[in-house]
């Protein structure tokens, strides 16, 4: 049987916890996401509390966009020693800030120190083009180690919510894997439409490396939403992914298990992220 992994998960430092008015005041995506004190931040501990009552036995955890070189390198070090103390349980992705000198250099040394790739990328937020010189260093860099992008991808339509804004774009991303096909690559949040342009031949060719999660889903689209995902990109590019803390692992592993058909489950809920993050043979 296929592993449990949620490919979709935040951690934060309790340092950077304790300093979220600070956090806020000096970071205006921060702000936006979190100054409310009613915005979850978890520590590892936490996720794995999380882990343990949806049985999943592997996760993703991701960093935040800061802007500020120390509080992306602080995340860093957190998201590294966690992953460290439970080998093969948690795949770190720290996050970069591709408007920093020095963005190169930091990538290098968190590869050598574990980890599996960067995100989750918001290059608007933080001031760079995700289609300029430094984007498409970033993904032959992926493409070179193996290393996974995990971008911030939301739909251009519908309604507003904290943080919704400053990611890549759809079609941005649609160039970038088409620039740099090597680079494996996930669209957070269904790809925000992405997929329904795999129907497009052009389309279909040209980003055959990007995979979609399906984080915070059920905020965004109605019931069914991830089976026809799966049937557009083919259940072995197709993520759980939970958004956790925004939401409980357990709740939204049951909904995607419900909706998908029989043969879907084991690469969705696990397979592939197995083999993308930590790799595992596809079951």
């Amino acid at each position: 049987m296929a592993p449990r992994i949620d490919a979709h998960t935040h951690l934060f430092p309790p340092a950077q916890a304790a300093r979220r008015e600070a956090l806020a005041d000096a970071d205006p995506t921060f702000a936006e996401m979190y100054r409310d004190p009613r915005a979850k931040l978890a520590d590892a501990p936490a996720l794995r509390r999380a882990m343990a009552r949806a049985g999943i036995e592997r996760a993703v955890a991701a960093g935040f966009a800061f802007r500020d070189a120390r509080c992306l390198a602080e995340q860093a070090d957190y998201l590294l020693a966690a992953a460290a103390e439970a080998p093969g349980v948690l795949a770190p992705l720290p996050c970069l800030n591709l408007a920093l000198p020095g963005w190169e250099a930091a990538a290098a040394r968190w590869l050598e120190a574990g980890a599996r790739g960067f995100g989750e990328l918001r290059p608007h937020n933080q001031g760079w083009d995700p289609l300029g010189p430094d984007a498409v260093r970033l993904a032959h860099l992926a493409a070179e180690t193996g290393a996974v992008l995990l971008w911030h991808v939301s739909e251009p339509v519908g309604h507003a919510y904290p943080g919704k804004r400053g990611g890549i774009s759809p079609a941005e991303l649609c160039e970038l894997a088409a620039r740099v096909p090597g680079a494996r690559m996930v669209a957070a949040h269904l790809g925000g439409g992405l997929p329904f342009y795999l129907q497009m031949p052009e389309v279909r060719q040209a980003i055959g490396n990007i995979y979609f999660d399906t984080a915070a889903a059920s905020l965004l689209y109605d019931e069914g939403t991830v089976a026809r995902v799966v049937a557009l990109a083919g259940p072995g590019r197709v993520l759980f992914g939970s958004d956790f803390p925004l939401l409980a692992p357990r709740r939204q592993l049951e909904r995607i298990i419900a909706e998908l058909p029989p043969d879907a489950v084991a690469g969705v809920c696990g397979g592939n992220a197995a083999s993308l993050f930590f790799g595992l043979p596809q079951p």
